[in-house]
């Protein structure tokens, strides 16, 4: 695939994973707490990113209230050594949820992206279990691996 343009939406039980342009720029500078041109820029630099396959970010909307409550994905991605970071920003969630969104991510890092390694380091503000379920192991309070191989 030249670029990642098909990879979107994604879904789980409870939420969408979609482009950031798909949601309203308001919306998104609300959860990202910056300001209407900041956030506009951030929206374009990481879509160009993501077309050039250098990342790959959603904003994560809610499917029963169809609320943007996060945005995460792989900020960081070297598709040809098979790693890359991952994170998830946003309102806080419950532990499950959590889960839920980081199962759905290690998944696709490693049977669309064909990654080994991912990296969590954006972690205080999720619970460990819920990164512990989703395969991740602890190398310091804020610096969590998943690797493919065991």
């Amino acid at each position: 695939m030249a670029s990642f343009e098909g990879y979107h939406p994604l879904l789980t039980s409870r939420y969408r994973f979609d482009w950031l342009t798909r949601f309203n720029l308001k919306n998104v500078a609300d959860l990202t707490q910056q300001d209407l041109s900041i956030t506009a820029d951030w929206i374009n630099t990481t879509m160009r990113d993501t077309m050039d396959r250098r990342k790959l970010v959603w904003g994560i909307e809610d499917r029963t209230t169809h609320k943007l409550v996060a945005w995460g994905g792989f900020p960081i991605l070297d598709l040809t050594d098979q790693a890359g970071q991952v994170y998830v920003l946003g309102r806080p969630l419950p532990a499950n949820d959590q889960r839920e969104i980081l199962e759905r991510l290690v998944a696709f890092g490693r049977d669309e992206l064909q990654l080994d390694t991912l990296t969590l380091q954006t972690a205080k503000h999720l619970d460990p279990t819920a990164i512990e379920a989703a395969g991740f192991t602890s190398k310091s309070p804020q610096h969590w691996e998943w690797h493919r191989y065991r």
